[in-house]
């Protein structure tokens, strides 16, 4: 089942990357938008390649915590990723940059929590060996 989401998530990954360069794939013609639109336009396949990444790296799928958080987090450096691709490809606009400073701020957000979780978590005493016996 691991090598099976990992290859799911690269296939994921690759398929957001590719919408995130060419968005008019399954999109209207992206002629009639302007370049702050047009990142916008290539910012939503960033959910993809989040999504991809989250499918790839995470690894502890019992605990609500670090899996809610990881997913959070994985999804805003996809989004991330997408509209770097957009200053790329589109050009710097001074909005776009102040939403990505706002992303990369949640995004850290979000791994201090996946830090935190997964420090509780492994901290956390385990019950059945605090169980005494008498004998």
């Amino acid at each position: 089942m691991n090598l099976t989401l990992k290859a799911s998530g690269l296939i994921i990954i690759a398929a957001g990357i590719v919408l995130s360069f060419k968005p008019d794939l399954v999109s209207p013609s992206a002629s009639q938008y302007t370049g702050y639109e047009m990142i916008e336009s290539r910012v939503k396949w960033g959910l993809l390649i989040g999504f991809g990444i989250f499918l790839t790296v995470f690894q502890r799928w019992g605990q609500w915590g670090p899996t809610t958080w990881a997913i959070l987090a994985t999804l805003t450096f996809g989004i991330i990723m997408a509209r770097l691709i957009g200053f790329v490809l589109d050009g710097f606009f001074i909005k776009q940059i102040l939403w990505l400073l706002i992303e990369v701020v949640i995004a850290l957000i979000f791994s201090l929590l996946i830090t935190s979780f997964t420090i509780l978590w492994l901290t956390k005493p385990n019950p059945k060996e605090n169980i005494h016996t008498n004998g």
